[in-house]
């Protein structure tokens, strides 16, 4: 890629959303309904990779990752976003196949829902598991969705491939720039894909070069500074 860019799009989850790397982020407001989860999240923004990258870049970045999104939010805010841009490079984060999203519009204040009324289901959201260690018996927002979704629907196969394969066309068909970026392992991987020097995805790469684990499982600001390194170079090839 030796293209001039005029701002970056970035989609995917927590770890694209840079979760933890703002330590002073105010988790107990969103607990309390306060504010979103969007707003919560854009605390970690200013500090994660697309933001470090875009900074190199001098060009603007637009970081619409979700702490627990899915990768169907992920696509349907990629389609969102077509035509809003001018000349973006797609940063596209993959993420773990056992989450969805459901649109509930409904009132109230829900764990997991983002400003668009779609709440994000799977595992991360599941009281038994992910969030149940944060504030044991303190999540009332989370929503029995999840639990419906987790007990009765949830049988994840590894789907990479065709949700690969739905953002690849969505990009070639609008003649944009993407780099897709698997964040966790995966069974296969397309060949399109950025393969984190030889380690695959991010969090084997991360592992291998040693970076430091946060209190939720997600890595540290030097882990997103070498991974905008990384990026750079190769988008200045």
């Amino acid at each position: 890629m030796t293209k001039k860019y005029d701002c970056i799009l970035s989609f995917g989850c927590s770890h694209v959303a840079g979760c933890e790397l703002f330590l002073e982020a105010p988790l107990a407001d969103y607990l309390q309904g306060k504010i979103t989860l969007e707003q919560l999240d854009s605390y970690g923004k200013t500090l994660a990779f697309p933001k470090i990258l875009s900074d190199r870049l001098g060009i603007p970045c637009y970081n619409f990752a979700l702490s627990g999104g899915s990768n169907a939010r992920s696509i349907r805010l990629l389609i969102n976003s077509l035509g809003q841009y001018s000349n973006p490079l797609i940063l596209f984060g993959y993420t773990c196949v056992d989450r969805f999203e459901f649109y509930y519009p409904d009132k109230g204040v829900f764990l997991g829902r983002d400003d668009d009324n779609f709440i994000q289901v799977g595992m991360q959201y599941d009281l038994g598991q992910g969030v149940q260690w944060i504030l044991p018996g303190q999540w009332k927002m989370t929503h029995p969705i999840n639990d419906i979704f987790i007990r009765d629907f949830l049988r994840p196969r590894d789907s990479l491939f065709e949700v690969a394969a739905v953002v690849h066309s969505i990009c070639k068909a609008h003649d944009l720039d993407v780099l897709h970026l698997p964040l966790f392992p995966f069974e296969k991987y397309p060949s399109y894909f950025f393969n984190f020097e030889e380690k695959k995805n991010y969090a084997d790469w991360c592992n291998s070069n040693g970076f430091t684990r946060t209190r939720f499982e997600h890595w540290n600001i030097d882990a997103h500074r070498a991974l905008a390194e990384l990026l750079f170079k190769e988008i200045s090839k």
